[in-house]
C-alpha cells in the first residue's frame, strides 16, 4: 500500500480518537450543567419567573443524592418534595452568602436566586468558597451560580447582577418568599418591603 495512504489513515485514526475524547469531555460538561441548552444567563433586571413544576415523586437519583437527609423524620420524602418546590433568594454572594447558597443547593432547593452587584476579586477567594481563580473578574452572582450548578445540576439558578433597592425589592420578594441577606442594610430594606400587605401569604427575610 502506498506509504502516503498509510500515513493518512494513521492520521485519520488519531483524529478519530481526539474527536471521541472531545465528545466524552462535552458529555461530562453537559451533565454538570444540566444540558447543552441550560446555560446560566446573568440577569440585569428583575423579570417574571415561571412557577416551579410540582414533583409527585423522587427519582432514583434523587433518593441516592438525598439519602442521608431523607432519614430525618422531620424531613422525609414529603419534606424533600416541598424543598424542590421552594424558591429562595440569597442577597450577597460573599463570605456568608456563598456557604448559604452551597448548603441550600446541596439540600435540594428548587430555585435559588443569587443577587450581587460586585465582581470576584483575589481578596475574596480565601473566604468566599464558591469563587475561584478561574472566575476572577466575573460577576459574583454568575460565579456562584456556576459553582452551585456543578454541585447540584437539578437546582434552577437565577443570578442577578443588581443591588437590592426600593424599586426592585418588592418584585424580588414576590418571587422568592424566603429572602436571605447577610447585610444589615438589605435586611432592613427587605423587611420593610415584606411587611407590605400585597398578599395574605407571609414573606420572610432571614437574618
Amino acid at each position: 500500500m502506498d506509504p502516503e495512504v498509510i500515513s493518512l489513515k494513521e492520521r485519520l485514526m488519531e483524529k478519530d480518537k481526539e474527536i471521541a475524547a472531545l465528545k466524552e469531555k462535552l458529555a461530562k460538561l453537559q451533565t454538570l450543567t444540566g444540558s447543552s441548552n441550560s446555560l446560566i444567563e446573568l440577569q440585569e433586571k428583575v423579570t417574571a419567573l415561571t412557577p416551579l413544576k410540582a414533583k409527585e415523586t423522587l427519582s432514583n437519583e434523587d433518593i441516592m443524592r438525598y439519602s442521608r437527609q431523607l432519614l430525618l423524620p422531620e424531613l422525609g420524602v414529603q419534606g424533600q418534595l416541598k424543598l424542590a418546590q421552594t424558591s429562595v433568594l440569597v442577597v450577597g454572594c460573599g463570605g456568608l452568602g456563598c456557604p448559604l447558597a452551597q448548603y441550600l443547593a446541596a439540600a435540594g432547593i428548587g430555585r435559588l436566586g443569587l443577587l450581587d452587584y460586585d465582581e470576584v476579586e483575589l481578596s475574596n477567594l480565601h473566604r468566599q468558597v464558591l469563587h475561584g481563580e478561574d472566575t476572577r473578574g466575573q460577576p459574583k452572582a454568575l460565579s456562584a451560580a456556576q459553582a452551585v450548578r456543578r454541585l447540584n445540576p437539578t437546582v434552577q439558578c437565577v443570578p442577578y447582577r443588581l443591588q437590592l433597592s426600593h424599586e426592585n425589592a418588592l418584585q424580588l420578594i414576590r418571587q422568592y418568599p424566603p429572602c436571605v441577606s447577610s447585610r444589615p442594610q438589605t435586611r432592613s430594606l427587605g423587611q420593610r418591603q415584606a411587611s407590605l400587605p400585597y398578599s395574605p401569604k407571609k414573606r420572610n427575610i432571614c437574618q
